[in-house]
């Protein structure tokens, strides 16, 4: 049974919820994927961040930093927004990757996708807002349908280095 079917049998136990905070978790041979469900229903449930770990230590090249955050950009391409490398860091060994374009509010805040690749084989997936006024960035929930949650799961999986 592939990860994502995990993650929406998961959600499937657990029922319709709001004002709470699960921990999602499903594991597989190469990677753990966990996420922090804040609200669900019927169709889909609100995440605060969802995170990959790999089940064994990893050090990865930049080039195969690289690699695997072209591989998540040109795979998940049905969130929101498209996701693109901004920054990489070989110092630290991180690839940020965020929302590009960004959707902007009426509002003129700013709402965007924030994906961190580590050379550890770590990754976290979030959704922000900036707001100009303040300059400030704040989490922002990431909603997402069953059918969704199901299709990044196995997706951030078969990408993982």
């Amino acid at each position: 049974m592939k990860l994502g079917q995990k993650a929406i049998e998961t959600l499937e136990k657990w029922g319709a919820f709001t004002d709470d905070r699960r921990s999602l978790e499903v594991d597989a041979e190469k990677v753990s994927i966990t996420g922090e469900v804040t609200a669900a229903d019927k169709l889909s449930c609100s995440l605060s961040e969802l995170r990959v770990q790999p089940r064994e230590p990893r050090q990865l090249s930049t080039e195969q930093l690289r690699a695997w955050g072209d591989r998540v950009a040109s795979r998940v391409r049905y969130l929101l927004e498209a996701i693109e490398t901004v920054e990489l860091d070989t110092a630290k060994g991180r690839l940020l990757l965020r929302s590009t374009p960004p959707e902007k509010k009426p509002d003129r805040s700013v709402l965007y996708y924030e994906m961190l690749l580590l050379s550890s084989g770590d990754l976290s997936l979030s959704r922000r807002r900036f707001d100009p006024s303040d300059r400030s960035r704040k989490p922002e929930p990431l909603h997402c349908t069953r059918e969704l949650v199901e299709k990044l799961v196995n997706d951030l999986a078969e990408t993982a280095p």
